[in-house]
């Protein structure tokens, strides 16, 4: 299986790599290989109006379309990366890995990882993976000239998600990376030409002009406003959002998608997350107290020293949840969800309600 072409449009961003290496030692009549993945990770500047900003990814989605070839073994270590689905398709299976994280990659790598086994199955063959991207998956890590920085933290995670949505729709291409791999004496499909980065309009960058000043200047610091000034929704757009610190106290988030956001620090007493999606979340020191939060996913978050004092939990999925040192005093765990969660010196937490959590899959430290 021979590489056809690949490319990589931002390599400082996001570079990746894909192998087949034969299986038989006799590699000219070998139809079964080895699939081996790398991807390189690390923040990238960008020109941006009369400053520049930094970038660095959360997250993406690996896609690999295979033709006249089939996946026959994946790699059982790869939950360790990756959650795994498929889309059925009789003439393109697609196989779809999205990177787990609860953090920004900012600078790192996965090196030689083996995917699984391919065999092909008649010529000709292919294999086309791509490294797909979404809003929620890109985080603005630093950003010069472009505001003063005596913004209050709910215009700053706003301004954000804003720019970020922005060079998603103007700059960035959904799939930062691909690869095609097959038959020793095929072509390339003449459809994967290498793509050139789009430049931004004038119009566009006077509009995010504006909007910037628009909401740098805004009298009100209410979440719900900024949003909807900067065209956004509040329960799709803030997934993946760096809200360090913000004050979301008493807002509706019922049902919103908050996976992979920075919530540390974050007031949201008295709100209503119930339902919501806050799956690798990072809500560390947040203050939670009261929090309406029944149904909520709040799976792999990070709820370390956390106050969720008077909150509501019932039925919340806290599966390998860090719940460390978190405020639990009158809060309601009834029909949680706490497989591979790990409680600790927890406030409030009394010893019938740690052998019960014990006895549902949880992890407490006795230690308190």
């Amino acid at each position: 299986m021979e590489l056809l072409k690949s490319q990589n449009l931002y390599p400082d961003l996001l570079s990746m790599a894909l192998e087949a290496v034969p299986i038989t030692s006799n590699s000219a009549n070998s139809n079964q290989f080895d699939l081996y993945l790398s991807l390189n990770f690390n923040q990238q500047w960008y020109s941006l109006l009369d400053g520049r900003i930094k970038l660095s990814l959360q997250g993406g989605q690996l896609k690999l379309r295979l033709e006249n070839s089939q996946l026959d073994e994946i790699n059982s270590q790869l939950d360790n990366y990756f959650e795994i689905t498929t889309k059925a398709s009789e003439t393109e299976p697609t196989w779809i890995f999205t990177l787990k994280t609860t953090k920004s990659v900012l600078a790192d790598s996965l090196k030689r990882v083996k995917l699984g086994k391919i065999e092909t199955i008649t010529q000709p063959f292919t294999l086309t993976a791509t490294w797909t991207v979404f809003p929620a998956d890109i985080t603005l890590t630093d950003a010069e000239d472009l505001w003063r920085h005596d913004l209050s933290p709910n215009k700053h995670g706003v301004l954000e998600r804003t720019i970020v949505f922005f060079l998603c729709k103007n700059q960035l291409p959904s799939s930062l990376s691909w690869i095609q791999l097959g038959s020793s004496n095929l072509e390339t499909e003449e459809s994967w030409g290498e793509e050139n980065k789009p430049e931004i309009t004038f119009q566009a960058r006077e509009e995010l002009k504006q909007l910037i000043q628009q909401i740098y200047t805004a009298k009100t610091d209410e979440m719900e406003e900024l949003v909807q000034m900067a065209k956004l929704n509040l329960k799709t757009d803030l997934a993946g959002g760096n809200l360090l610190a913000t004050n979301l106290s008493g807002i509706n988030l019922n049902g919103a998608n908050l996976k992979k956001a920075n919530l540390r620090g974050v007031d949201l007493t008295d709100a209503d997350l119930s339902e919501a999606n806050l799956s690798y979340v990072n809500l560390s020191g947040a203050d939670l107290s009261g929090a309406y939060l029944d149904n909520a996913d709040l799976s792999h978050g990070n709820l370390y020293r956390t106050s969720l004092a008077l909150a509501n939990l019932i039925g919340a999925n806290l599966s390998n949840a860090n719940l460390q040192e978190a405020n639990l005093s009158n809060a309601s765990l009834s029909r949680a969800i706490v497989t591979g969660a790990k409680f600790g010196k927890n406030t409030g937490l009394s010893e019938s309600m740690k052998l019960s959590l014990e006895q549902r899959g949880a992890t407490v430290n006795s230690k308190q």
